[in-house]
């Protein structure tokens, strides 16, 4: 940036007037003006340099002013909202009992008995049958193996009608059989200690005078003593 100072002698009516003009970048010019009318001259060079370093002065700010970096600016980054997790809802828990194992014997007419009274019912509706079985097996009023509470009979009769028609010899096992007795023998136990079932079309008359009715599952109704 160029700074220029200019010193001017004027006459003005007869008397001598000295004018001194600074020049900087925001202003065409300035002018003061003395009258030299009774100032001594040292006094009117002393009032001169005085007004050109004031000019300097001014002009030094102007350009510090300029030259200043202007405040960066500072930006906030938008806070991005945290989603908490909905909460589900808890599935209901299975009781689980004691989990158990079977020699291959026992294991297979387990799955056959199943098969034979519960084939057509849903996992849940074999698993109760299973559940009856080793509720007897546990039970001191029956025997304590699978294949005599299964083969067991009383006056002659068996207990479960496909010892007696010969169904338990001839079904095929199906996967969700063996599902259901897997189940069984890790524990889970939904038959309320049941020890007897009889399908839901049959005479209830006996059962219903001498057991009491804990559950009822597809074509089946469950009891106890």
């Amino acid at each position: 940036m160029r700074r220029c100072y200019r010193g001017a002698a004027l006459v003005l009516g007869g008397i001598l007037m000295t004018g001194i003009t600074s020049f900087n970048s925001c202003s065409i010019g300035s002018l003061t003006v003395y009258a030299a009318e009774d100032i001594p001259a040292e006094e009117l060079e002393t009032a001169f340099q005085e007004e050109v370093q004031t000019g300097e002065e001014n002009v030094e700010t102007e350009i510090q002013a300029e030259e200043m970096p202007a405040p960066e600016e500072v930006t906030e980054e938008p806070v991005q909202a945290v989603e908490e997790p909905v909460p589900t809802a808890e599935e209901p828990t299975q009781a689980v009992g004691t989990s158990f194992s079977l020699e291959e014997q026992e294991y297979q007419v387990l799955l056959k008995i199943v098969e034979a009274e519960a084939g057509c019912e849903d996992t849940a509706g074999k698993m109760l049958v299973a559940n009856v079985v080793m509720n007897r097996v546990r039970s001191a009023h029956f025997p304590n193996s699978v294949y005599e509470v299964v083969y067991q009979r009383h006056e002659g009769r068996a207990q479960f009608s496909p010892i007696d028609d010969g169904r338990i010899d001839t079904v095929s096992v199906s996967a969700d059989t063996v599902e259901a007795v897997a189940r069984v023998m890790n524990g889970e136990d939904s038959s309320a200690g049941a020890l007897f079932f009889r399908a839901a079309s049959c005479n209830s008359r006996w059962f219903d005078q001498a057991l009491t009715r804990v559950i009822e599952h597809g074509n089946h109704i469950f009891y106890t003593m």
